[in-house]
């Protein structure tokens, strides 16, 4: 089963960072990784925010990103951060048996 967690500021609740592990070989874990990948590949290009992440393919893979100053986290920021949670939901909601999203606040 592939984990979600998302984290999120617990004065505002605006997601400040995620981690992804336990990638497998399905479509629903290609289509997470292409998630999660595109948003932070759209977050380091469109933006201007300072973000630290991580990842690993091997031991069943994993991904971590946060933006290094949350206080600093533009509304564009806010949007692709937005948008990937609402496509990792539909993926939960149509494969509820592969995928555990928990969120975090901090």
């Amino acid at each position: 089963m592939i984990n979600a967690k998302i984290f999120r500021d617990s004065e505002e609740g605006k997601i400040i960072g995620f981690s992804v592990e336990n990638h497998g070989e399905s479509f629903v874990c290609a289509a997470v990784s292409m998630l999660v990948i595109n948003t932070i590949n759209s977050i380091e290009l469109l933006t201007e925010a300072k973000i630290t992440y991580n990842a690993d393919e091997d031991d069943g893979g994993f991904i971590t990103f946060s933006l290094e100053d949350p206080s600093n986290r533009s509304d564009g920021i806010g949007i692709l951060l937005n948008a990937m949670f609402i496509g990792l939901s539909s993926a939960k909601e149509e494969h509820p048996d592969e995928l555990e999203i928990k969120e975090i606040f901090v």
